[in-house]
């Protein structure tokens, strides 16, 4: 993750909030992960929530946060089956959160929870690696990167029957004279934008727009990255 722009990203969710004429105070960050966004969120006024299914994450997250001095609430929830006290108004799902749904049924799921906690007119700003760049650039390719304290082989898998991205990752990390290995496996499913809005119009959300990252131009079929933005009806 060491790419992605974090700033940037909180620039540009703040201009789509201007674009769409909307001034929320409190905020969810759904899949916040070591809760990045959550924290930059936190920093520039907002009341925000980070909620993630990784216990570890959410950890790393809370000892940023208070590192900061910052009193954020890191919830372990699945975004499937949200539960807060109150709607919100805006709810954000950033770096690739909505492809580990692997399911159209699940996806249907995640967009009602949603929908079921902003208030009237709230808005849901995600992002997706897009079905080009998982069958296209990470599919069946293998990415090896060599540092001197850090390592990794990323070999992938794209099933096409499936649009599920299989990625298999190796770490080597150095410790010491020596190099610990550990291993991660992810699973992405590949979304088409026609896709995804259809699904958020089914679930309740309107006025409904695809970006290329950090503008407001549509989504090329050769964008490896697509933002969307759609409001509560």
């Amino acid at each position: 993750m060491e790419d992605v722009n974090y700033p940037g990203c909180v620039d540009y969710i703040e201009r789509i909030f201007k674009k769409h004429g909307v001034k929320p105070v409190q905020i969810v960050d759904l899949a916040c992960g070591t809760g990045n966004i959550t924290l930059l969120l936190k920093e520039r006024g907002y009341d925000v929530i980070g909620i993630d299914q990784s216990e570890d994450m959410l950890s790393v997250a809370k000892e940023k946060a208070v590192k900061n001095g910052m009193d954020i609430p890191f919830i372990y929830q699945d975004m499937r089956h949200l539960e807060l006290h109150g709607p919100v108004d805006a709810i954000t799902c950033i770096c690739d959160g909505i492809n580990y749904i692997l399911s159209l049924r699940d996806l249907d799921m995640v967009f009602q929870s949603v929908c079921r906690y902003l208030k009237p007119d709230g808005i849901f700003i995600f992002d997706i690696s897009s079905y080009y760049k998982l069958s296209s650039i990470l599919g069946n390719n293998t990415i090896v990167r060599t540092d001197e304290d850090i390592s990794y082989i990323w070999l992938n898998y794209f099933d096409r029957r499936s649009n599920i991205c299989e990625m298999y990752l190796s770490f080597f990390t150095k410790e010491g004279e020596y190099y610990r290995r550990f291993d991660e496996t992810h699973y992405q499913r590949a979304y088409k934008a026609e896709e995804i809005i259809r699904r958020l119009k089914h679930n309740g959300f309107k006025n409904i727009e695809a970006y290329q990252p950090f503008t407001f131009k549509p989504p090329k079929k050769s964008s490896q990255r697509i933002f969307f933005a759609a409001r509560k009806t």
